[in-house]
């Protein structure tokens, strides 16, 4: 029934055609007095000159495609493609009468006028179609919507401006943008009223509550700019995920959905280019291969995962001890990717059997190793001896299995942390990497670890929990007003794991290049502004470290040196030498069951990573009431 359908349409569409040929050619005879007063001479003339300009127009909008699209959707390409077939039908037309000799051609005049007058009659048919059919569907919605102004005027403002045209949910005022030469001009029926730093004028004098940012090339210094300016005028800021292909979707019909517009989020602000993959090499390590992610129902490994799914291995083996996080990652990629082989593994990283038994049956040639613990206080805090199983021991288990099982590749997920560590957490981290340091000198599997800063959203960072305190008014609580950290979100960290893990010969430990450190009170700071444009202020409280935190975080120690990669946002570290003996002490020792003092455990740690230099002191007492926050 479809096909019929499709064929009825371009049969209509094709006599439609053949009819504008007819009366464009009657037209053009009739301007230049070829066709009235001469009777049956001219009509024969007009019937002779269709005899050749039907078949052979026809023939090549044909072979053009015209009757392949869908009148609803005629665009510029479709004009194109009009224009070309008919002047090649036109010089077709010509050269036929020109060689058959039967009747005198028409003249270039003739020619000509007969040529555009087609081209506006099926053009003009194709667009007033569609405009007639958005109509219908989406109703006039000129006048509707949430007034919001445009911040840029260029290609991703106009394809934004079309979108909106369809949604009754914004209404576009206006177009602001720093381009002397577009000031007064108009995009798709809306005026750049502007520069961009008029805005707080602009909006007051509309009475505009919401800008959208149409700028996606726009780096960190304008974004910050314009976000002062929005500050001002108390208006909040928006944007457009992806301004490529923005499309508009009817889950009903005749009902749009309109493209989806979000805040201006703290990622948007950050100080990062875009990372670029070498494809070839990930390809070759993860297309049509068996690929095992750990702890992958949290943060990073989820993201991993994803990032993974998009290769095409030939089975994705997800290995998570939550329950709940593990049905979450698996409805994720069974929607993502429908032909994906997944196996969604139950197991805890400390059971030896449960890890050898899934390696035995699955056979993983690359392993990537995302499961921890990472909560620094809580593991500072009665956890100690958890965070030492599971982030030491259960590494240990899982680097073992990938040895015993000729898994060619693991790659260990760590953290900065590791470096010089204050904490237990880090300080199990950097044993975890000493483990795989040490494995690597007697083992055919290759052990990579990759080292990165605080993860922008992951779970138990700050940015979640500020955005909750925002939400509820305040205050906003910050530890220190000089902490500073390095961020990355989480699709950058994934994708640079991968990277690490293509590239990597064996033992190295890659530091990803975080960008530039922020200071935690800057982050809140813009958080709140992007979160409230109203005249009530929030506040930030400062309540002091909590034990194990450092203000600075540090990707190298202070004995490491780093050696560039071909990547640029990868370095390798040069780290101090580990002896391969210890691992029968730290099996024994990590693996005992029994329960030992948090002193204990530090004493441990200190004993087999020297630089582990623990702070255990009380929580502070909060620091002088509230900060003085700067206004945009």
């Amino acid at each position: 029934m479809k096909r019929f359908a499709f064929n009825t349409r371009a049969v209509m569409a094709f006599c439609h055609d053949a009819g504008m040929v007819v009366v464009s050619w009657a037209v053009a005879l009739t301007l230049f007095g070829l066709l009235p007063g001469q009777g049956a001479e001219g009509w024969s003339r007009l019937a002779l000159i269709l005899s050749f300009a039907v078949p052979l127009q026809a023939f090549i909008a044909t072979l053009a495609g015209m009757y392949q699209g869908l009148w609803r959707y005629a665009s510029l390409p479709d004009v194109q493609r009009i224009v070309v077939s008919v002047v090649l039908g036109t010089a077709a037309v010509a050269f036929v009468m020109w060689v058959a000799g039967k009747v005198p051609p028409p003249g270039f005049a003739e020619f000509f006028v007969q040529s555009l007058m087609l081209i506006c009659l099926m053009s003009g048919s194709r667009i007033g179609y569609r405009t007639w059919q958005e109509r219908r569907l989406y109703g006039d919605v000129g006048d509707q919507g949430i007034p919001v102004l445009v911040l840029g005027a260029g290609d991703a403002a106009v394809t934004l401006l079309k979108e909106l045209s369809r949604s009754a949910e914004w209404r576009v005022v206006g177009l602001l943008d720093d381009d002397p030469h577009k000031r007064h001009r108009l995009l798709h029926g809306r005026r750049v009223l502007g520069a961009i730093d008029e805005l707080p004028r602009i909006a007051r004098t509309l009475k505009v509550k919401h800008a959208i940012i149409a700028m996606p090339s726009a780096n960190y210094a304008i974004r910050r700019h314009i976000l002062e300016f929005c500050n001002k005028a108390r208006v909040v800021v928006l944007t457009v995920p992806k301004f490529n292909g923005i499309s508009m979707t009817r889950n009903v019909p005749g009902k749009a959905v309109p493209p989806k517009i979000r805040r201006v989020s703290f990622e948007d602000l950050m100080k990062r280019e875009p990372i670029v993959l070498d494809d070839a090499g990930l390809h070759e390590q993860l297309t049509d291969k068996v690929i095992m992610v750990t702890g992958a129902g949290g943060s990073i490994g989820s993201e991993l995962c994803r990032q993974i799914a998009a290769y095409q291995p030939s089975m994705l083996v997800l290995f998570e001890q939550s329950e709940f996080a593990l049905y979450k990652i698996e409805q994720s990629l069974r929607d993502a990717f429908e032909n994906l082989p997944i196996a969604s593994v139950i197991g805890d990283i400390k059971n030896s059997k449960r890890v050898q038994h899934v390696m035995h049956q699955y056979a993983p040639s690359l392993v990537f190793h995302a499961a921890a613990y990472k909560h620094v206080p809580m593991m500072e805090e009665h956890n100690t001896w958890e965070a030492v199983q599971n982030n030491v021991f259960g590494t240990l288990v899982v680097a073992r299995a990938a040895i015993e099982h000729d898994v060619k590749k693991f790659v260990l997920v760590s953290t900065d942390k590791a470096v010089n560590p204050t904490n237990v957490m880090g300080a199990t981290k950097r044993l975890s990497e000493m483990i795989c340091q040490a494995l690597q000198q007697s083992s055919a599997t290759r052990f990579e670890i990759v080292r990165f800063g605080n993860v922008l959203g992951s779970a138990g960072s700050v940015i979640p929990r500020f955005q909750e305190q925002i939400e509820h008014g305040g205050p906003v609580t910050v530890t220190h007003p000089d902490m500073v950290r390095y961020f990355m979100s989480i699709p950058e960290a994934a994708q640079l794991v991968m990277q690490a893990g293509a590239m990597g010969l064996g033992g190295e430990v890659f530091v990803l290049d975080m960008g530039e450190p922020v200071k935690i009170v800057d982050l809140a700071n813009d958080m709140i502004r992007l979160a409230e444009p109203s005249e009530e202020e929030i506040k930030i409280v400062y309540t002091g470290l909590r034990p194990g935190e450092k203000l600075f975080e540090e990707l190298l120690a202070h004995d490491e040196q780093t050696r560039p990669t071909p990547h640029p946002k990868l370095r390798i570290a040069k780290a101090r030498e580990v002896d391969a003996g210890l691992l029968d002490g730290i099996a024994r020792w990590a693996g005992e069951d029994r329960t030992p003092d948090d002193s204990d455990v530090r004493r441990e740690l200190k004993r087999w990573v020297p630089e582990y230099v623990a702070q255990v002191r009380p929580r502070l007492k909060a620091i002088s009431g509230t900060a003085e926050r700067k206004s945009a």
